[in-house]
């Protein structure tokens, strides 16, 4: 029973959350591992941005669909955009843009450190007195925690554009009636806390893939095997920290509005 994921998984959580502070301690050097936290940026985010995109605008269009349906039901089908950019900023647009990077980016992370793990890369590193930690894995989780909010933020535009066009085509709401229902449904405590949940789903998604790649052995398979664990990880992680994060966004509320 002990060998089962979830098992491993909450024994690896310490080792995850040691590596986060030492990368974190690392801080410092960001100006001096300056170019490998660009590569990183670059692979995270303009790579990833037409998938991120697409995935989105399908997204934003069939919830936009699936809402005209019930709304045209109760003759209120004007109000979908009100929905779609509400859904879009506070959950969607930062789920599912985080499922994305966890699929294309986790999961290669993960391999690629396991690699150098395997072929003792790693322990060279040591050798010539280079910490592992502060060459391979903060640019890693920087260049994530950078670049998973501003890809969430494109992402969810395309989703809201995906939606208005939805609506337009489909459901016969006008742009102008779509774009004032969106400005109604979202308001800026909204948009904060949508690039607070993409950060801390990035930080969480970037921590398990460089702890599984350095913690890797056993040759192809272990490598493998990292890879596999860090998606499972990553994504269930990535809905527990959603609940909690919404769930403290009603208390949030609550306080600044007052109501």
């Amino acid at each position: 029973m002990t060998d089962l994921l979830p098992f491993r998984a909450i024994r690896h959580a310490g080792y995850t959350l040691v590596l986060l502070f030492d990368a974190l301690g690392h801080i410092t050097q960001v100006f001096k591992r300056a170019r490998a936290v660009f590569t990183q940026m670059h692979v995270i985010g303009t790579q990833s941005l037409a998938i991120a995109s697409f995935f989105m605008l399908l997204v934003g269009m069939v919830f936009a669909l699936q809402t005209g349906i019930e709304f045209a039901r109760f003759g209120q089908v004007r109000l979908v955009g009100l929905v779609i950019a509400a859904a879009m900023v506070r959950e969607l647009g930062p789920w599912m843009t985080a499922f994305v990077l966890i699929a294309r980016v986790g999961s290669s992370m993960a391999a690629e450190i396991g690699t150098m793990q395997v072929s003792e890369e790693i322990d060279a590193l040591d050798v010539m007195s280079i910490n592992p930690v502060s060459f391979v894995v903060m640019p890693r989780i920087v260049g994530y925690a950078i670049m998973g909010p501003v890809l969430t933020v494109v992402a969810t535009m395309v989703g809201i554009l995906g939606g208005a066009l939805v609506a337009r085509i489909q459901l016969g709401v006008s742009f102008d009636d779509f774009f004032y229902e969106a400005r109604r449904g979202v308001e800026p405590l909204d948009i904060y806390w949508g690039i607070l949940k993409s950060f801390v789903f990035s930080v969480s998604a970037a921590a398990v893939a460089c702890a599984y790649g350095m913690k890797t052995g056993g040759g192809a398979v272990g490598v493998g095997q990292a890879s596999r664990n860090t998606v499972v990880v990553a994504l269930t992680l990535t809905v527990f920290f959603n609940y909690l994060l919404t769930s403290f966004y009603r208390v949030v509320k609550l306080i600044v509005t007052g109501a």
